[in-house]
């Protein structure tokens, strides 16, 4: 494929993928913005978009989203091996700039019409039972922990050999963190909805990986008739609509007695995202020789051993992309829990009380529960995007 080289249609592509991203981020930002609204301003005649907190610091925020520009560029530039020069620090700068600008710009010409007073207000009613106040220890303590949790990982780079189990007990120190908080904070009804959605989705996204990775690595080695009609039954079973499984698996659940169980759902999540990580994960396998395998077979280790000491460490970045896939996927199932649960309500479906009605009371929270939703996947894939990009680069995808 030859570079394109006139100016013109170069202009016109980057001005069209710029116009796609603003598209593509714009329910996320309007989601953002109206979560700080009040009920008011919210049903406004004329669209009030600009917190006035934002008004009043727009210099602080200015400089804020320059140095959130810089960092990710340089962020960028490391992971993808992009040598740091003079003139890349440059265009870098120019780019805050004009952001910066553009931001200032808005800020300082909108009129009173389109500013209304920014709170959290929503945020605390959507979590808590309790005024802010009340809860200010409670978060600071939290926002410690979280500090020092970050300070331990980043140490543990040093110490490859403890470096595992250091991770380790960072994950079981969040969840028990999580799990404990109830007992001295009176939560409101969202942040059940929160451990929920957390049990079930790690539930599934273990099981779903364990048994994937064993079929994928099965499939990938066994050239067999058998494996071709596995994977097409998979992808067969993988494209039945939502409303094939309703169902059977209601009935599976009241003749169990399963009806309205972590188990139910985490069962139930596997059953339908199996088909997917076994194909993305045979793809992966399939990318490793076997003369790596034969080899460790060769000093010793039966094909189990070789597998989980060769073959999985090598395969680890696709292992990552596969569960932060199924993650997304369980994560953010609806359908299902509605009908398969009658409490233990995740939090796609319990957001839904604030989207359903006429009571325009609720926009303001159903903004703030969007966001809240979105915040643990964005921090969960911000963690492990150096997995991501070496799985999708590895042809994970394209497979």
């Amino acid at each position: 494929m030859q570079q394109v080289r006139s100016p013109y249609i170069r202009i016109g592509i980057h001005l069209l993928l710029i116009g796609w991203v603003i598209y593509s981020v714009t329910p996320f930002v309007w989601a953002i913005i109206g979560s700080f609204q009040r009920t008011v301003d919210a049903v406004a005649r004329e669209p009030r978009f600009l917190p006035q907190v934002v008004v009043d610091n727009n210099v602080a925020i200015a400089v804020f989203l320059a140095v959130i520009v810089l960092t990710a560029y340089l962020a960028t530039a490391r992971s993808n091996a992009v040598a740091l020069t003079t003139r890349n620090n440059v265009l870098a700068g120019l780019v805050a700039v004009v952001l910066a600008g553009g931001f200032l710009f808005i800020t300082a010409s909108a009129t009173e019409d389109q500013i209304f007073p920014g709170r959290v207000e929503n945020y605390r009613e959507l979590w808590l039972n309790i005024s802010a106040e009340e809860f200010a220890p409670v978060g600071i303590g939290l926002i410690a922990l979280i500090v020092v949790l970050i300070i331990i990982g980043i140490a543990a780079r040093r110490l490859p050999k403890y470096k595992t189990y250091i991770y380790v007990g960072i994950v079981v120190t969040i969840v028990g963190v999580i799990l404990w908080l109830p007992n001295v904070v009176n939560f409101a009804e969202f942040y059940g909805f929160f451990l929920n959605s957390v049990i079930v989705t790690v539930g599934t996204v273990v099981i779903s990986i364990s048994i994937g990775c064993l079929a994928g690595y099965g499939l990938a080695r066994y050239s067999g008739i058998a494996g071709v009609i596995i994977l097409f039954a998979a992808l067969a079973f993988r494209a039945l609509p939502r409303m094939a499984f309703i169902l059977p698996y209601y009935y599976f659940a009241q003749v169990s007695g399963l009806y309205d169980t972590y188990t139910l759902l985490i069962i139930t999540f596997v059953a339908i995202n199996q088909p997917f990580t076994i194909w993305m994960l045979r793809s992966f396998f399939m990318e490793i020789p076997r003369e790596l395998e034969e080899a460790a077979m060769i000093d010793g280790c039966n094909r189990l051993t070789a597998f989980v000491r060769v073959i999985v460490p090598i395969v680890w970045p696709g292992i990552i992309t596969t569960s932060l896939f199924t993650m997304l996927l369980a994560y953010n199932e609806f359908l299902l829990v509605r009908l398969l649960t009658s409490t233990l309500w995740t939090l796609p479906v319990g957001i839904s009380r604030f989207t359903s009605g006429e009571d325009t009371r609720l926009i303001p929270l159903s903004n703030a529960s969007a966001v809240s939703i979105t915040i643990p996947l964005v921090l969960v894939i911000i963690f492990f995007q150096r997995y991501l990009i070496k799985g999708l680069a590895g042809g994970a995808v394209k497979g």
